[in-house]
């Protein structure tokens, strides 16, 4: 799912419609509260270039708190492009700088990041 500017609206319909049912909330970018509540109900969050962005406090603060297990990572091309090409046309090859970003974030090498976020997906896409 994509939300953008409509985070309680989401929330409320998943809470009413989607019982039992899970999925990936795409380029997340809203509040660590927000987030707790979805994954209380199983979905997965995936982070994109805006991760890597100066001005992403809430997304990396979602991000520093967020159960390894329930991360994604994503390019969301060609939109989105992390820094260092930030204001480029996006493309899969650059995921690489929002794993490094993340695996920062989580404290991690990059290869446990990037280990750790292909389990993510296989695991979800298996169980969907």
């Amino acid at each position: 799912l994509h939300n953008r500017d409509a985070h309680g609206d989401m929330l409320d319909i998943i809470k009413k419609e989607a019982k039992g049912l899970r999925g990936v909330f795409h380029c997340y970018s809203g509040s660590w509260e927000m987030a707790k509540e979805l994954l209380k109900m199983g979905w997965y969050l995936s982070f994109g270039g805006s991760l890597t962005f100066k001005n992403a406090v809430k997304t990396v603060e979602v991000a520093k708190n967020i159960p390894s297990e329930m991360m994604l990572l994503e390019t969301d091309s060609p939109y989105l492009t992390p820094v260092p090409y930030r204001g480029k046309r996006n493309d899969p090859c650059m995921i690489k700088h929002v794993c490094q970003k993340m695996s920062e974030i989580k404290g991690l090498d990059i290869e446990q990041a990037a280990d750790v976020t292909t389990k993510n997906v296989f695991t979800l896409f298996s169980k969907i």
